[in-house]
């Protein structure tokens, strides 16, 4: 069975102290999911981890105040899940560069996770998220895969969000609309 484990964004500008986007709820959730990441390298699992990553002209920066522009520090993976990738990743660690919220659009994902008709890979069978935020690049990453029929569960302790509301919202709706399993 090819179990995948997707951490969302967990990136300096979204989590450390002195990021851009920073949140306290995203700094909370960091001891979970570095266990999550630990658990799935240990069992032989393979780990994806998104990388929000930007030009400094990005048109998103109208909406949001720049971030993870491509070769800065804010863009760079947290260090407690670099650290780990590196030390007991692999070739079961791979990175996605997006620059949209969803982790499929115009990226290698759909490939990877062997859902393409032209993929190389086993199909996944099945997919865990964890990271950052809830309601925008997590939400909408799994909205694809619910829409690949692709099972998929969602530790509400693994992720966050600036905005408490909408990240009860985002994981209400994965739960009722999108039919994901969310723990």
């Amino acid at each position: 069975m090819r179990k995948v484990l997707i951490v969302v964004d967990m990136q300096n500008d979204f989590v450390a102290e002195e990021g851009v986007l920073s949140s306290e709820p995203a700094r909370k959730i960091v001891p979970f999911v570095r266990d999550q990441v630990q658990k799935a390298l240990q069992a032989g699992d393979e780990v994806i981890f998104t990388l929000d990553t930007h030009r400094e002209d990005d048109k998103e920066f109208a909406k949001f105040a720049p971030h993870c522009v491509q070769g800065t520090w804010g863009q760079e993976l947290i260090p407690e899940l670099k650290a780990l990738a590196k030390q007991q990743g692999g070739d079961r660690v791979h990175y996605v560069k997006k620059n949209r919220y969803s982790a499929f659009f115009q990226t290698d994902l759909e490939e990877y996770l062997g859902l393409s008709p032209s993929s190389t890979r086993a199909a996944v069978d099945a997919v865990e998220i964890v990271g950052v935020c809830t309601n925008i690049c997590c939400y909408f990453t799994a909205e694809e895969l619910a829409n690949r029929d692709v099972p998929t569960k969602v530790y509400s302790s693994g992720v966050a969000s600036f905005d408490e509301e909408a990240h009860r919202f985002a994981l209400a709706q994965m739960q009722s609309v999108l039919g994901l399993e969310v723990v």
